[in-house]
């Protein structure tokens, strides 16, 4: 019957059988479309979270990194005064051995 009614509007078979066939094709583009924008989207979600993981890695590396640079002062710090101690011993060792040369002879 439906051929029949474009058979009278001067539409073929083919042409109704194509326009139902172009049809099904803009469907199928279209839930495979909305398929893609799913995934991208779930895409930007994962990259989004990695960005962040990364910028609190980077925080956290820097945070290290301070702690590393006053842990260095200190460390400098306590090898001035290590050594400033170390030789105001042996300048009071020097002085000593001089004494006890002045008492033996």
């Amino acid at each position: 019957m439906e051929n029949q009614t474009h058979n009278a509007m001067g539409a073929s078979p083919c042409e109704a059988e194509l326009q139902e066939l172009m049809e099904q094709i803009d469907i199928m583009v279209s839930n495979k479309k909305l398929d893609w924008e799913r995934k991208m989207r779930a895409l930007e979600t994962r990259l989004d979270l990695r960005d962040q993981e990364l910028a609190n890695a980077q925080t956290c590396l820097d945070q290290k990194g301070q702690e590393v640079g006053l842990l260095r002062q200190k460390l400098d710090s306590l090898e001035k005064c290590n050594l400033a101690m170390t030789q105001n011993y042996e300048g009071q060792l020097q002085t000593l051995k001089a004494q006890v040369r002045k008492n033996v002879i």
